[in-house]
């Protein structure tokens, strides 16, 4: 059963990370940028047809270690959101029961 100090956690959590979160999103999109601005940049000083261009652009160690750090990114905002997820559910199921004591389901 989800008391009200349960719902209090869940709602401070929530106050306390809506700008750590969107920081985090804000990162995916950053490392995200950069990754693909590396590799393009890669692919520019490469010889060799499209496709190779391509392969060995990829293989470049910046632009790895740059998807490496995207992918942390994707990683830390993920693992944020999915408990900002589950404490917005405490809160909806908070909400459902309370509904039901004053409907007298419970």
């Amino acid at each position: 059963m989800i008391n009200e100090a349960r719902l209090e956690k869940a709602l401070s959590y929530l106050a306390q990370t809506d700008e750590p979160c969107a920081e985090l999103k804000a990162d995916v999109d950053r490392s995200e940028y950069k990754a693909k601005s590396l590799k393009a940049a890669c692919f520019l000083h490469l010889e060799g047809g499209v496709a190779e261009r391509e392969a060995k652009a990829l293989q470049e160690q910046s632009v790895m270690d740059a998807y490496m750090l995207h992918f942390k990114a994707i990683r830390d905002y993920q693992a944020m959101f999915n408990k900002r997820s589950l404490e917005v559910l405490v809160c909806e199921i908070w909400r459902s029961l309370q509904a039901n004591r004053r409907a007298g389901g419970i």
